[in-house]
């Protein structure tokens, strides 16, 4: 019978084989590192990928180095007797993830347990998925800049504009300083786009826009508001300053030679209107109203100019207190934002009846009102359906019924600010006649207030020189021989010289 001893090492012995024989058959490498670092068991995974292994140093084995790395995980947990962890390349070439363990061996000798696993394929894996976040996050950029750029002069586009000028308010408000809104509207394109065809019309746009790029300071931005206009934010900038900066790259754009495009007699130039925040407005749709009021003055003045809104010489601030003023603005954006077709004609109305109650002898109060109320005079008209507003017809006598509702609405609308008690009676009254056939109420000759009178004169010039949808566009001349026609029946006499005579002297002027 075999001593007790001998029993026991023969089970060790066996459970030792069957314990080798499990690590053997494993998808995964599993060494045994002695201490001094060298491989005395290895399954067969290690010995079909790297050999025989046994008797060499672990690193030099499995990393091809001649001395231990500070990375070493075998090393390290027969060292700090920790089990250490590690994503290694092995002499191979492949990826391994390494866990290794210390323990002590019956001899009283700390060793190191290894699994080593293949992770080579993950790897593989894991970088195609960063290359496809990357491949992503680069369209996404792209899609990103697309969204925010205007395809044909790659400036950022109108979306972006009012983005950019929301996010510059904020920063100006929280450092209080202040910048410039620039509105440039290119003289003589529509002319221009007839003559030479818009494949040259688009070569002009990308000059301009290239100049504009060129010339701007670094942390200017400059952008396609829509058609032939632009617009540039120009940060810690006042008014004056910026006046200088857009007269600059008028100049410059002037002299740059057109070899990529044909030119008119009368060299392609541009019209700007500039303004300032906070001081002449302190939200985005105030700003952009007056900026380009600005530029209608400058248009209107023969272009080739840059006109400030300090320039233009009404809305005093002691006549309608600033957040008023922005609500002004701000409504009549949004009545001219309904209407393609008309964009623009609260302002030209403005501009037109500021010409005719100066011509008068309006005092500066009386011109501020005015020109408030001529901003708002179609304020009704957001009552109106859109689908009567942009009919590409006549509208209807059902249709005239709900359009004729307009001025009413728009004096219950205004009743609701107190501080525009002022503007509802010229609100309520622009469209009533001279005879006393017009509406709502049918008021007749002075009964009507002159600022109500004064609109109707300006509006209906407008109307005549400016391209509907179903009307046809006369000259300012034709406009006011028709205006002349219907004295004493729809117009105020009196009213109807003075704005011919208030042209005479800008024709002669200009």
């Amino acid at each position: 019978m075999l001593p007790r001893r001998a029993i026991v090492e023969a089970q060790l012995r066996t459970e030792r084989d069957k314990l080798r024989g499990i690590l053997s058959s494993l998808g995964e490498g599993v060494d045994i590192v002695g201490p001094d670092y060298r491989v005395y068991f290895q399954n067969e995974f290690l010995l079909e990928r790297f050999g025989d292994l046994r008797g060499r140093l672990c690193y030099e084995a499995y990393m091809g180095r001649s001395e231990p790395c500070a990375s070493c995980p075998m090393v390290k947990a027969i060292q700090t007797n920790t089990t250490q962890s590690v994503e290694l390349v092995g002499a191979d070439g492949r990826h391994y993830e390494v866990i290794s363990s210390p323990f002590v061996d019956t001899d009283g000798e700390t060793r190191a347990i290894s699994v080593l696993r293949d992770v080579t394929e993950r790897k593989g894996a894991e970088e195609e998925l960063r290359e496809s976040e990357r491949r992503y996050r680069l369209l996404a950029e792209k899609m990103s800049e697309l969204s925010i750029t205007d395809e044909l002069t790659g400036l950022y586009n109108r979306r972006h504009f009012y983005e950019v000028l929301e996010t510059e308010i904020a920063r100006t408000q929280r450092y209080g300083r202040s910048f410039s809104l620039v509105m440039l509207d290119i003289d003589w394109f529509k002319e221009y786009n007839d003559r030479f065809g818009h494949t040259n019309g688009d070569a002009v746009l990308k000059s301009l826009a290239q100049m504009l790029k060129s010339s701007s300071r670094k942390t200017d931005v400059a952008f396609r508001y829509g058609g032939d206009e632009f617009t540039i934010i120009l940060p810690a900038t006042d008014a004056g300053r910026a006046s200088k900066i857009v007269d600059r790259i008028r100049s410059k754009w002037l002299q740059t030679p057109k070899a990529e495009y044909p030119t008119l007699e009368t060299p392609l130039g541009f019209s700007a209107g500039i303004a300032e925040f906070p001081e002449n407005a302190e939200t985005a749709d105030g700003l952009v109203f007056l900026a380009d009021t600005a530029l209608y003055r400058s248009k209107r003045g023969g272009g080739y100019k840059t006109t400030l809104v300090s320039e233009l010489g009404t809305l005093a601030p002691d006549v309608l207190a600033r957040e008023t003023l922005d609500q002004v603005y701000a409504l009549a954006a949004t009545v001219d934002a309904r209407d393609p077709y008309t964009s623009g004609h609260s302002k030209r109305i403005a501009s037109i009846s500021e010409m005719i109650g100066k011509a008068i002898g309006l005092s500066p109060e009386e011109l501020a009102t005015l020109h408030a109320a001529s901003l708002l005079h179609d304020i009704g008209k957001v009552g109106v359906p859109d689908s009567i507003l942009t009919k590409p017809d006549k509208p209807t006598k059902g249709e005239w019924k709900v359009i004729r509702k307009h001025p009413a609405e728009g004096a219950r609308i205004v009743i609701h600010v107190k501080e525009l008690a002022a503007l509802i009676p010229m609100i309520r009254h622009h469209h009533e006649w001279y005879d006393g056939t017009g509406y709502p109420d049918g008021l007749k000759g002075e009964d009507i207030p002159i600022g109500a009178r004064i609109i109707s004169v300006a509006d209906a010039y407008d109307t005549m020189t400016t391209q509907r949808l179903y009307r046809d566009v006369v000259s300012e001349e034709e406009a006011l021989k028709e205006l002349r026609r219907w004295s004493g029946t729809q117009f105020d006499p009196e009213l109807v010289e003075a704005l011919s005579q208030a042209m005479n002297e800008a024709t002669r002027s200009g």
